[in-house]
């Protein structure tokens, strides 16, 4: 298949002229300019082969541009799905690779209204779900973050409420307190930090996701879309399941810091036996967010292997 970013027109290129190509046929699987899409209009195996606009096919995802209408290895187009094997068929492969196959379909049928059928629309609302969850679960973690800054704000202005009455001596202590809670509360926020980063990370292919089956249904053919849905059926659960995995093995945990100060009648002998100023600790809370579906239909999806539609 010749490439719709070479913006050159195929049909001329066969001439040794390079006009630029306005459009793109996926049935035919060529760039033609504006002159060849006038004839390709006209010609009766052609008028009514659906065309769209080379700038608006090329925002299709790598992988679904390279999605045939024919069997790379007969050339022959293709006209069934295995659904044993997860793989379109042409004729000669029924014969030499799909003969004991009894779940073969016709994939005129399958690709018919496949950009509104259900596998499309529970794919998008799932990868939606996902992104929903994500912002939820950053949010989160987000929150948690003030939550450390406030207490630690809370604890150093107990501190300095003590310290006034201790001068010198509490000085030193106040120093070494204060590096030691800036050090729990960096550790904890970088604990926290980590799991958003990777949340971002996760965010943004997520969103790459969904504008790819947006870009599908706008200007990929049937057979790519319905072969493009295919082949993310499983992301949503992995996203799915990437978003239970951080509530199981506690990167959702709240993270909180408390200080247990000496009393103030101790303080005042500071001075004399007193070493230590405070003692840190944290604690964890397990995390409430729901971060799945109560029920999902990515189950009865299969597998398919043939392609790899991961636009990372």
């Amino acid at each position: 298949m010749n490439s719709p970013r070479e913006q050159r027109c195929n049909v001329c290129q066969l001439r040794r002229v390079y006009n630029t190509a306005v459009v793109w046929c996926s049935e035919c699987e060529e760039a033609l300019c504006s002159e060849c899409k006038q004839y390709h209009g006209l010609m009766k195996m052609s008028r009514n082969h659906k065309t769209v606009y080379i700038s608006d096919y090329q925002r299709l995802a790598p992988s679904v541009l390279a999605i045939k209408n024919r069997c790379d290895d007969h050339e022959e187009k293709f006209e069934y799905f295995c659904d044993r094997h997860g793989k379109p068929c042409c004729i000669i492969c029924i014969k030499d690779r799909h003969k004991e196959c009894r779940d073969l379909k016709q994939i005129s049928d399958l690709i018919k209204d496949s950009k509104s059928s259900n596998e499309c629309i529970t794919i998008e609302r799932g990868l939606k779900h996902v992104l929903q969850t994500i912002d939820r679960v950053r949010k989160d973690r987000t929150d948690n973050i003030l939550t450390l800054d406030d207490q630690a704000t809370r604890y150093q202005n107990e501190l300095r409420e003590m310290k006034r009455a201790i001068n010198d001596h509490l000085d030193r202590m106040e120093s070494q307190f204060l590096d030691e809670m800036a050090t729990k509360q960096r550790e904890m926020k970088s604990r926290i930090q980590r799991v958003i980063d990777d949340i971002d990370d996760r965010r943004e292919k997520v969103q790459k996701k969904i504008r790819n089956i947006n870009a599908m249904k706008r200007y990929a053919s049937d057979l790519q879309n319905f072969l493009g849905i295919r082949g993310m059926e499983f992301d949503v659960k992995n996203e799915q399941e990437y978003l239970k995995a951080l509530k199981e093995n506690g990167s959702l945990d709240s993270l909180d810091m408390f200080v247990h100060f000496h009393s103030f009648s101790a303080l005042e002998a500071i001075k004399n036996n007193v070493t230590v100023l405070g003692r840190i600790t944290t604690k964890t809370t397990r995390c409430t967010l729901k971060v799945t579906p109560q029920n999902s239909n990515l189950d009865r999806f299969k597998s398919i292997s043939w392609w790899d539609l991961n636009d990372n």
